[in-house]
């Protein structure tokens, strides 16, 4: 997390070309909203020592797991209009990209075009998690949401990033609500390799965009900026 608002950082300090990120967890964690109230995004007495990490972003509580990919997307929309000038721009470019990465895979997905509000659960008033509503230009496959994104943006810059499940979304205890319809045959996983799946999702992205990413490693300096920025995306208590 901190890593992805240090790109939105470097975007907005000047005419550097966008960044693709795409990484993954070492264990299953969940992220929750910047806005969100830690005691509310998620039922605390059933956590089960799941690490809990606050996003850039806003929108709810997520699990993620090693049945998704994790992409972030950061650009200055000033200097490259292509990214989207607009927030909705910007949405649907990237969920075209998602949906192709999902045909190519040979699942029917398609984006939607709703807006539902944030959800409380009437039990015990913990909003519920990411994927128990369905947003605009969030993706679908056979009117399962399979993918979620949020996006925080500045006057010049954007970082957005999601989760693109490659197995039907996990449930955890601890975040309310959950999307129930039954599994299709190819929800049950893939017989193709992760890095098979980044380089897939990668071409689509440079299809969408008309652009080529280079793979460039972290800089040092990098690497000390965002540990700065570590800290406070784990503080689970801001106001």
């Amino acid at each position: 997390m901190a890593a992805d608002a240090y790109f939105l950082e470097a975007a907005e300090r000047g005419p550097g070309p966008p960044v693709l990120r795409l990484y993954g967890w070492n264990r299953p964690s969940i992220t929750i909203g910047y806005h969100q109230k830690f005691d509310r995004a998620v039922d605390l007495s059933r956590l089960n020592n799941t690490p809990v990490v606050r996003r850039v972003t806003g929108g709810r509580a997520l699990l993620h797991d090693d049945g998704e990919l994790t992409y972030a997307m950061a650009g200055n929309f000033h200097h490259y209009p292509g990214l989207g000038l607009t927030l909705h721009e910007s949405y649907h470019l990237i969920s075209q990209a998602i949906v192709l990465f999902y045909r190519e895979l040979g699942w029917p997905a398609s984006t939607s075009h709703r807006d539902q509000p944030l959800s409380i659960s009437a039990s015990d008033s913990t909003q519920k998690g990411c994927f128990a509503a369905v947003s605009r230009y969030e993706i679908t496959v056979a009117g399962r949401k399979m993918a979620a994104g949020s996006q925080r943006r500045t006057k010049t810059s954007f970082v957005q990033h999601g989760a693109i499940k490659i197995t039907a979304p996990g449930r955890h205890p601890a975040i309310a609500g959950s999307l129930q319809e039954p599994e299709a045959e190819y929800l049950k996983g893939l017989d193709v390799r992760p890095n098979e799946m980044r380089r897939i999702l990668l071409a689509q992205f440079e299809q969408v965009y008309g652009i080529s990413f280079v793979k460039s490693p972290l800089s040092a300096d990098e690497k000390a900026a965002i540990e700065g920025l570590r800290p406070h995306f784990g503080n689970l208590n801001l106001d």
